[in-house]
């Protein structure tokens, strides 16, 4: 762990709050079936380990149920301490290119060299105006410990590409895409050019 001042820390509410009344009803549930299961006279002997091992399984299952209150993000001056459902990993400033927050996701995002993407679950969509405030502060954190964005040197041009190359997965998504642009702006112009003959 960091020696550094923890500058912000995020847990999700709502989901913890939900979490733990899905798990409440779940433990509550099976200790009461449990311990009523002993007094049935359903033709079935119910016994201590019965009782226990029910007890048992509520138990485990209202740890499982926990398990999504358990994202957390802490930042320092070094970088983020990022826990999703599942491990903690530590991200230093100079690795996040930019804090996103995409229309329709669930979580935020921390955008990273080579097309990257870790998720922040600890800022959830679910929780709104508290999101938001995280959101910025993070921002903020970022804008203030984050190296500057690197700027291209000014130099010769760069060298024709070498067409025997093989393509990249990126560059090749690249052309499609600007492939389907193009047909697009075709198609406008086709359409724009028959309205106006008209």
């Amino acid at each position: 762990m960091s020696a550094a001042p923890i500058l912000l820390q995020v847990r999700p509410r709502k989901i913890t709050i939900l979490a733990s009344i899905a798990a409440s009803l779940v433990v509550g549930s099976m200790i009461v079936i449990g311990l009523l299961l002993r007094n049935s006279n359903e033709g079935v002997s119910f016994r201590v380990a019965d009782q226990i091992g029910l007890i048992g399984i509520g138990l485990v299952l209202g740890g499982m149920i926990m398990t999504v209150a358990r994202p957390r993000l802490r930042a320092d001056q070094n970088g983020l301490w990022v826990r999703n459902v599942f491990g903690e990993m530590f991200v230093p400033w100079p690795l996040v290119m930019r804090v996103a927050f995409p229309p329709g996701s669930p979580w935020a995002q921390l955008l990273m060299p080579d097309d990257e993407i870790k998720t922040v679950m600890a800022i959830q969509a679910m929780d709104r105006g508290r999101a938001v405030r995280a959101l910025e502060q993070l921002r903020a954190l970022h804008a203030r410990y984050a190296p500057p964005p690197p700027v291209p040197a000014v130099g010769p041009a760069p060298a024709a590409p070498d067409p025997q190359r093989p393509l990249g997965r990126l560059e090749i998504i690249d052309r499609q895409k600007a492939a389907e642009r193009d047909r697009d702006r075709e198609a406008k112009q086709a359409r724009a050019r028959g309205e106006q003959s008209r």
